[in-house]
């Protein structure tokens, strides 16, 4: 006679998985909510501050030139983008921050800078003249200071890099920025940053879920244990064979 073969079948593995169902749904959100948990205790807290800042075209208040100097503001954000984290600003923000102990490379990192609102218009132009810079910082306090010093140093080039300065001879006298970068609102209070929960919530429960499903058939297996009437003719049918 020989042994019985395929046992147990696919379907015998189904029917383990559906008697264990309740333990495998328990260690996943048991799993999924240690996960959020330990990324809630052991990860780092940042805060967030910002400062909104517009920029502006010099020029007289005619209808022409009001909407000239709006074309030209709207040009000029994607510029001042890459400026606010540029190495120039982080430098002079790091000279004037006293005992701040980051480097250039560290303050571009936890600086950003975005138009709003975001997108552009049919010339792939900036959509918007209002630029919003933000600084994260372990400190709530020290990222105000340094958004704030972020902003201010950003106008200040701004202002020195499209500075002019009329001839007398020029048939229109002015002396000052062409454009420049001036201040809406300057921050007064940091924001916790929410940290991205999904990715390790999602991971803690999949080893949960993963844990779980070979526990159950591990067990299911081990019993041995005909679970249903069918595997029980299946067995049956396998010993006829070995018989013949």
């Amino acid at each position: 006679m020989r042994a019985p073969v395929d046992v147990p079948r696919f379907r015998d593995y189904l029917k383990i998985i559906a008697g264990g169902w309740l333990v495998i749904l328990l260690a996943t959100l048991a799993s999924a909510g240690a996960a959020y948990g330990a990324q809630q205790l052991l990860r780092d807290r940042d805060y967030e501050a910002s400062v909104l800042l517009m920029a502006q075209v010099a020029g007289d208040p005619a209808t022409f030139s009001a909407y000239a100097g709006g074309m030209g503001a709207n040009a000029r954000i994607a510029t001042y983008v890459g400026l606010a984290q540029s190495d120039l600003v982080a430098r002079r923000t790091i000279d004037q921050v006293p005992g701040l102990g980051m480097t250039p490379e560290q303050l571009i990192a936890e600086t950003s800078a975005t138009w709003e609102p975001g997108g552009v218009n049919r010339f792939g132009r900036p959509n918007s003249a209002l630029l919003r810079v933000k600084v994260t910082d372990p400190d709530p306090r020290r990222a105000v200071g340094l958004v704030n010093a972020v902003a201010a140093n950003l106008m200040a080039i701004s202002r020195e890099l499209e500075w002019t300065q009329s001839q007398p001879t020029d048939p229109i006298q002015y002396t000052g920025p062409i454009a420049e970068l001036v201040p809406v609102d300057a921050a007064t209070t940091a924001t916790r940053v929410p940290a991205p929960m999904l990715k390790g919530v999602a991971v803690g429960a999949g080893v949960g879920f993963a844990l779980s499903l070979i526990l159950v058939l591990a067990v299911g297996i081990t019993r041995d244990k005909v679970l249903t009437p069918a595997q029980l003719n299946h067995i049956a049918k396998q010993a006829m064979s070995g018989n013949a």
